[in-house]
């Protein structure tokens, strides 16, 4: 069987981890260039150099215009097009002050969320994924697939309020971004995962993942590998005719 990616150049954004890092080993098995990006740049390169055959990694912030902008410029040194761009990289929790938070922590009620907490929610998983894609687009002359993640949280409205307000934010960017780029043979879409196990996820309270499996029909949580199976399939040909849409891998919990 023929791979599916053979010949593509995919970047991948938060590749040093979690999702982000089973995509990336996926990808790089169907045949696909990985540009694995991360925030932390050992993680970005310990990705890339764990994958068969040539790939690359870049790092920086992807909320801050400079650094994508500086971003990109090693990457088109490197590469003339792009075919696949994965806007995965995110932040699971921030602090008052707008800091990523670590460690067990309870889900925080709109009294205790901070306008900074608040906007940096939104500058890294609405911000990132605007400012990724305007970067990527010119790259992509030979058309493509551009595939966000947004999560059950900006479908249903569970979790933070910040977390669901920047994952519902990146649901209309990939409905406008589809409408925009269709003409240009460019596909966008998004994955919605439900609860995943990754580093973000770790930090959630025992009780509170119990909770969730409890609501889940079919009671676990999701591995990173079963997101990457979603998002190989909207970044492939196996979806060429689907664009604008959501796809929301999350053992049945919007259903319960």
């Amino acid at each position: 069987m023929a791979s599916k990616l053979q010949g593509r150049i995919a970047l991948i954004t938060g590749a040093g981890s979690g999702i982000g890092r089973s995509t990336a080993e996926l990808f790089s098995g169907e045949g696909a260039t990985v540009i694995a990006q991360d925030i932390d740049s050992s993680a970005a390169l310990e990705t890339a150099r764990s994958l068969s055959g040539s790939h690359f990694s870049v790092s920086g912030d992807i909320s801050d215009a400079d650094a994508v902008g500086v971003m990109f410029l090693t990457i088109q040194d490197e590469f003339e097009n792009l075919d696949i761009v994965v806007n995965n990289a995110g932040v699971g929790r921030v602090s008052g002050d707008g800091s990523e938070q670590s460690g067990a922590q309870e889900t925080p009620a709109i009294g205790r969320i901070s306008y900074a907490a608040f906007m940096k929610m939104i500058a890294v998983h609405a911000g990132g994924t605007f400012l990724c894609t305007k970067a990527s687009v010119p790259l992509m002359k030979r058309g493509g697939s551009i595939v966000n993640l947004s999560s059950i949280a900006g479908i249903a409205g569970w979790g933070q309020v910040h977390y669901a307000a920047a994952k519902g934010a990146v649901l209309g960017i990939t409905r406008s971004l589809a409408r925009e780029l269709g003409s240009a043979g460019i596909r966008v879409n998004a994955a919605a995962p439900g609860l995943v196990e990754t580093p973000m996820t770790s930090n959630l309270p025992p009780e509170r993942l119990e909770t969730l499996i409890d609501s889940t029909p079919l009671g676990r949580i999701g591995k990173p590998d079963e997101i990457a199976s979603t998002i190989l399939f909207l970044a492939s040909d196996d979806s060429s005719y689907i664009t604008g849409q959501w796809i929301s891998p999350n053992g049945g919990f919007l259903i319960s």
